[in-house]
């Protein structure tokens, strides 16, 4: 039982040194972030990346005919071996439990959890990130739905119905990494190896989970919903494309998914990042200010607001208390890796890019 003992120790191990380190640490950044991970990287994408299925196909496939093999194993037990006792067998399973729970925590932070304890963007790319009053709130909604009414028309046969499933670029992985990894090196980030995002078949469950999209560091690539629209998944790919080079915050990961979208020369990319700005920027203004929202929204084309109705309507087909269930662990576990905002943490998007948006001038 030495095996499962170990195993306990490393994952207490990992969770006593993320604790240590803590939120902005020189030393996760330097030796983890911009070390370990960046080898982890590149030998995983030059190796195992190539893998062909999501890797989390394999994994779940791996631990069920692992599960099943133990389950016939004990089943054959030849009857005249002696059983042990109730309390040794207790015993044991837990151990084993144990030694289990331990291995998934150590490779979790191994191969990307310490990234939680990096340097902060605003840190790093020297950004005065502040909240924004109603004012500010609405001007940052008139420049979003400017961009949307502009870089729509830019879309071919876009006309003014919700955009179709081949509005997107074919090549849709390969556009989202090249602008993604250009704008990590303009700001000082390492973006090593042929990061993958693809998208994941689930039959609706990841959007049931109020979910998008998510980042699997046991198989180092990340996936997007199957339900998503053609629109909505540029900017999503982009998010979790950052998380893949090791930035695990949600506001810094839509601020940076964003500035990849806005880069790209495909207009349903950068149209993409424009709505999604837009579904986080216009809920806040309208929380500041009803009559300022309303005056926004009314200079919107009618394409953009039939794009806008589509993501709506699709969303309602994935409602569901399955939802809340899910929002409410998913706030426990940002809680846990010293996320203080928990799920708020992905609206520090709006106060990044404004600040962006004001040192640029």
């Amino acid at each position: 039982m030495a095996g499962p003992v170990a195993w306990a120790l490393l994952g207490a191990g990992s969770i006593g040194i993320h604790l240590w380190l803590g939120r902005d640490s020189g030393l996760a950044e330097r030796f983890y972030s911009r070390g370990v991970f960046v080898a982890l990287r590149y030998a995983w994408d030059n190796t195992l990346g190539y893998w062909p299925a999501p890797w989390i196909y394999t994994f779940l496939a791996a631990a069920v005919v692992w599960g099943v093999w133990r389950i016939v194993r004990l089943l054959r037990r030849r009857p005249g071996r002696r059983l042990s006792s109730v309390r040794t067998l207790i015993g044991r399973g837990t151990l084993r439990v144990a030694g289990w729970a331990g291995a998934l925590v150590f490779f979790f932070y191994f191969l990307w959890g310490f990234n939680y304890d990096r340097v902060s963007l605003e840190r790093q790319v020297g950004l005065e990130a502040s909240p924004l009053d109603a004012a500010a709130l609405e001007s940052e909604a008139a420049w979003a739905a400017g961009r949307l009414a502009e870089t729509r028309e830019r879309i071919p046969l876009s006309g003014s119905h919700a955009l179709g499933p081949g509005s997107g670029p074919a090549n849709l992985e390969a556009e989202i990494r090249s602008c993604l990894s250009g704008i990590l090196g303009n700001l000082g980030y390492p973006a090593p190896g042929r990061v993958r995002v693809r998208p994941l078949w689930s039959a609706g469950l990841l959007m049931r989970m109020s979910d998008t999209g998510f980042y699997f560091p046991f198989g180092c690539e990340g996936y997007t919903a199957d339900g998503l629209l053609a629109f909505e998944r540029p900017f999503t790919m982009s998010h979790e494309m950052v998380h893949a080079f090791g930035i695990s915050d949600e506001g810094s990961a839509n601020f940076l998914g964003f500035l990849a979208c806005q880069a790209s020369d495909e207009p349903v990319v950068r149209y993409s990042g424009y709505l999604a700005y837009w579904n986080y920027v216009f809920p806040e203004l309208a929380r500041a200010s009803r009559e300022a929202a309303r005056k926004v929204a009314a200079g919107l084309p009618e394409g953009v607001l039939e794009d806008m109705k589509a993501e709506r309507e699709n969303w309602d087909r994935y409602r569901g208390p399955l939802r809340r269930i899910s929002t409410a662990v998913y706030e426990q576990y940002l809680k846990s890796q010293g996320v203080r905002e928990g799920i708020k943490s992905y609206n520090r998007f709006v106060t990044l890019l404004a600040a962006w948006r004001r040192r640029a001038g």
